[in-house]
């Protein structure tokens, strides 16, 4: 941190370079801005002063000065917070500039304080956005925060996932596909670098991805997807059952695998791969009926066995698959044999 001393001749004369070099160009744009261009607006006076200190921190920084460069930082960071309509972004500027001298002054917990401090007001601003359906808005801010904890050491895991999730979820709302894909694939990255291979949480991810994919029509990328959950799953059930295991990753691992094989008999369908399709809805049908009963299995399972028997012409399995659907409550969604939108057409 910079001293409270009396200014050194050296940095008066720093200051005086940097009022020389910069001040003209203050005085146009507070004066004159539309002289320099034309839709620009007049600054504030609280603008005017932040610019000019996180410009005087740049010079001092790039002069090897950081303790001066920090004090400087540290005074535009205030002024930040007083701003309207630039305040976001120049309290994050000047809290950038801040952690890079911190970390070329050697103080490391100080650039992490301030790192974490900039990826929760992104989070912060993206949560205000989201709460109100705005995702737009949210996705730069969130994107904000997972690009600086990437920065942080203590916090990074938690803060990279949380921002990623929080990603994911407006990228989710606004069927922006293509992008939610690569967010997902970055956030099994991340589930990867803990370094834990009997995840649940990496096994879901990997079923999300899938997802991604299936509105992508990338059906063979969704299936290689949800076969890589399962060997995640798959190897937490061998892992831990019969022995101790106070967390349940054996019966949560069990359970997510039950319903990932619904979301493999729709995407098998999905690649017109009705063998498999209606081996694996049997499948389905029966893991999940005896968990909630057959009332309570996924209605996408009885479309997927329903659609996939149809297209084989394979009339006992029709039967059999209509029978279950007659089977359930009167006020059951109920899916004909020419119908493949109320759960078959992709992974949900």
């Amino acid at each position: 941190m910079a001293e409270k001393k009396s200014v050194s001749p050296w940095l008066r004369g720093t200051l005086y370079v940097v009022a020389i070099l910069f001040l003209p160009t203050f005085v146009i744009q507070l004066v004159r801005p539309d002289a320099l261009n034309a839709g620009m607006r007049r600054p504030t006076l609280q603008t005017f002063t932040f610019r000019f200190l996180l410009d005087t921190g740049i010079f001092l920084d790039r002069m090897g000065r950081h303790e001066s460069a920090i004090s400087q930082f540290e005074s535009a960071e205030q002024y930040a917070g007083r701003l309207t309509d630039t305040k976001y972004e120049s309290l994050q500027e000047a809290r950038v500039r801040l952690a890079e001298s911190y970390m070329a002054a050697g103080s490391a917990s100080e650039a992490e304080q301030t790192y974490a401090k900039i990826v929760q007001t992104s989070m912060d601003a993206g949560d205000v956005f989201r709460q109100k359906n705005q995702f737009d808005a949210a996705v730069p801010k969130y994107e904000d925060a997972e690009k600086f904890a990437q920065k942080l050491t203590v916090t990074k895991f938690a803060s990279l996932l949380s921002a990623q999730r929080s990603l994911a979820g407006c990228l989710m709302a606004l069927k922006r596909s293509g992008e939610l894909e690569q967010v997902d694939a970055r956030i099994i990255t991340t589930l990867q670098d803990q370094s834990d291979p009997y995840s649940v949480e990496l096994g879901d991810a990997y079923r999300t991805l899938a997802m991604a994919r299936s509105n992508l029509a990338d059906y063979a990328g969704a299936e290689q997807a949800l076969l890589q959950a399962n060997d995640i799953y798959n190897k937490i059930i061998e892992e831990f059952s019969g022995k101790y295991d106070p967390s349940g990753r054996a019966l949560q691992a069990k359970e997510q695998k039950d319903f990932n094989t619904w979301y493999l008999a729709v995407t098998y369908f999905n690649e017109k791969k009705m063998d498999l399709a209606l081996a694996t809805a049997e499948d389905a049908f029966q893991v999940l009926s005896r968990r909630v009963g057959a009332r309570g299995v996924p209605i996408g399972v009885y479309t997927a066995g329903l659609q996939a028997a149809t297209a084989l012409n394979n009339q006992e399995q029709v039967q059999v698959w209509q029978q279950r659907l007659s089977d359930l409550t009167p006020n059951r969604p109920r899916a004909s044999e020419g119908d493949v939108s109320s759960g078959g057409s992709r992974v949900h």
